[in-house]
């Protein structure tokens, strides 16, 4: 079938999956060709590039919740999507339209030739196309895998960032943080700035810095955070801010705030103070709200444009738990996720937990063991998913969890529907382990109006 622009977003992304033999091919030979093709031309605009094991989406929103508040136009490309494919592309915190996307892809079709590009090359591509269309002065790019070798470095950036340094993707980036530091700072140019979120640097960081001749602002040396009082503090050398406790990671807060003063932005306390206090992003750290008085239940997937938000009637018919998503699939990023419910203190924990199978299962579940009082592993409705059953092993024998406490469910919602009807209003139902777990969830979180 012959795709064109007016062909469906459905269509096209069937497409792209069928046109390279495997989804991830690490390389820019064939990105960069087609890329040279399409002659974007950023030098008025501001280029922002941000690598990271964790903390690249929320570093990315946050910046460009500061560049509204500053009236820039703003372009943010950023992967994966939770509910549909037109979330990797936002131009002044908005998404655009079905047939913005096809026309994008049209022309990606049109300028690779002959040339082979994985899904995601091909929306890579796409999206960059799109930013340059929308003429926003300001471009923020989330990498997708490591640095060097993705789509999204054929992009020079103005400055780059490298929001933090674990363990993931090792089949791809390598096995060691040294390793995989090296990957992420393939972002690196020449004299450019660059801010290093992570605040235990590998050496082959500051190796790359040294090679590169970057400009370079460290976590630990020349900014930080602490909390106190239940708030947060900031302190550079340039300023220092007061605030209350962010909805998204609190590094990720420090590091954006160090990269818009590094690119001079008229940003006072003021602004940042309410910059914080607005910046959330579906996934991560999201809270959802089950209250008791909506009554509407033709809610579903389709009407929602902004999940997070939605308000979903008590199953129960009395006062529910507090519910939290996120998306943390790697073990840093589910050290901190026990951090931030250490923050939050809530009576009890209920997680609902959905895995892929190559990720280090037991190394995600290991730093909530102790705040979890009951677990209940889902099957996740993608093929690379680890089953219920693996998960619960992984809990049982490798982290000696009771199997008491252990409730296997096939489906995602399903386990949330058991965890409200044991938990109170004191305690915490946590949904997490993967994008694709959210999406499950988001998919049939109307069914919690008649549940």
């Amino acid at each position: 079938m012959l795709l064109t622009a007016t062909s469906s977003l459905t269509d096209w992304l069937d497409y792209l999956e069928s046109i390279h033999p495997v989804g991830i091919d690490m390389g820019l030979t064939r990105v960069n060709d087609v890329y040279q093709r399409l002659q974007l031309d950023w030098s008025d605009r501001t280029v922002i590039t941000v690598a990271g094991t964790n903390g690249k989406g929320t570093t990315c929103a946050f910046i460009e919740r500061a560049a509204c508040l500053l009236n820039k136009p703003v372009g943010v490309y950023s992967s994966p999507h939770i509910n549909t494919y037109n979330e990797r592309v936002r131009i002044n915190q908005s998404l655009l339209s079905d047939a913005q996307h096809t026309a994008a892809f049209a022309e990606i079709e049109r300028a690779r030739g002959d040339i082979s590009l994985t899904y995601f090359e091909f929306g890579t591509l796409a999206g960059l196309w799109l930013l340059h269309q929308q003429s926003v002065q300001v471009v923020i790019l989330e990498v997708g895998l490591g640095g060097r070798l993705d789509a999204i470095n054929v992009v020079d950036p103005d400055i780059a960032v490298i929001t933090s340094i674990g363990l993931d993707h090792q089949a791809y980036l390598g096995s060691t943080r040294a390793l995989i530091a090296t990957e992420k700072a393939g972002i690196l140019r020449p004299n450019i700035p660059v801010v290093m979120g992570e605040a235990d640097p590998p050496v082959t960081l500051h190796e790359a810095v040294q090679q590169h001749n970057a400009k370079a602002v460290w976590a630990g040396v020349d900014f930080g955070f602490t909390v106190q009082d239940r708030q947060f503090h900031y302190q550079s050398s340039q300023r220092r801010i007061t605030s209350a406790i962010p909805h998204i990671p609190l590094p990720n807060v420090a590091t954006a705030i160090t990269v818009i003063d590094q690119l001079n932005w008229p940003m006072n306390d003021a602004l940042y103070q309410q910059c914080i206090a607005q910046t959330k992003l579906t996934g991560r750290l999201t809270p959802y709200a089950l209250l008791s008085n909506v009554t509407d239940s033709s809610a579903t997937k389709s009407s929602v444009t902004n999940p997070s938000d939605t308000n979903f009637s008590d199953p129960k018919g009395w006062d529910t738990p507090s519910m939290l998503l996120d998306a943390a699939h790697n073990p840093q990023a589910a050290e901190y996720l026990a951090k931030h419910i250490a923050y939050t203190q809530p009576k009890r924990v209920y997680a609902v937990c959905g895995m892929m199978q190559d990720k280090d299962i037991t190394g995600v579940l290991q730093p909530l063991i102790d705040c979890v009082v009951h677990w209940y592993p889902a099957s996740v409705s993608i093929n690379r998913a680890a089953d219920s059953a693996t998960i619960a092993h992984h809990l049982s024998h490798d982290l000696r969890v009771n199997p008491q406490q252990i409730s296997c469910v096939e489906q995602v919602i399903d386990g949330v529907k058991m965890a409200i009807n044991s938990a109170t209003k004191d305690d915490l139902v946590l949904i997490f382990g993967s994008f694709f777990t959210l999406s499950d969830f988001y998919a049939r979180a109307a069914e919690l109006h008649s549940s």
